[in-house]
């Protein structure tokens, strides 16, 4: 089955979070470098400053819907970031963990922590606010697991090249 109508769509960072979204055995383990990770806080910290009434569009994601679920095809890298970004922003929480068995995600995730607690509550609010509200995803959902991939393809095989091998693991 193809993508219908209602399966393209933009909808807020606040949204999406909220859905029934799972990582998929098959998706690479979590790699986004702490240079990236900080650069989108720096980012959406920008565009939140420049104006807080237009949409900020960080690109899209795609999900194949299966069993009450939304499989993230493409996308996990930044679903992953936005979502520890909206915790911390959310808590005052801080997390510890035993530092010999750090991942790339507690390593971003403890470094986001630490730039965003030097926010003062009032910047912190207004970001959690910003992202949740303001900044969108254009969402694709499709049904068809193989329709899917071939999104994926499209939007992946152009500009930078990914590895032969993630592309087989994509198309597996």
């Amino acid at each position: 089955m193809a993508i219908n109508d209602t399966g393209v769509s933009a909808v807020s960072v606040g949204e999406l979070l909220a859905q029934n979204l799972r990582i998929p055995e098959y998706q690479r383990p979590y790699s986004w470098q702490l240079s990236t990770a900080l650069q989108l806080v720096d980012d959406l910290n920008d565009a939140r400053a420049r104006s807080q009434d237009v949409p900020y569009v960080l690109g899209a994601v795609i999900l194949h819907e299966r069993d009450g679920w939304l499989d993230v095809v493409d996308g996990q890298q930044r679903l992953l970031t936005l979502r520890m970004i909206f915790a911390t922003l959310q808590t005052d929480d801080l997390f510890s963990v035993d530092e010999k068995n750090e991942t790339p995600v507690i390593k971003v995730w403890r470094e986001l922590q630490q730039k965003l607690a030097k926010l003062k509550e009032d910047e912190k609010e207004g970001l959690l606010h910003f992202i949740g509200t303001k900044c969108q995803l254009v969402r694709v959902v499709t049904d068809d697991v193989d329709e899917a991939f071939r999104v994926f393809d499209s939007q992946n095989y152009r500009g930078k090249p990914l590895a032969p091998h993630d592309l087989l693991k994509a198309h597996h």
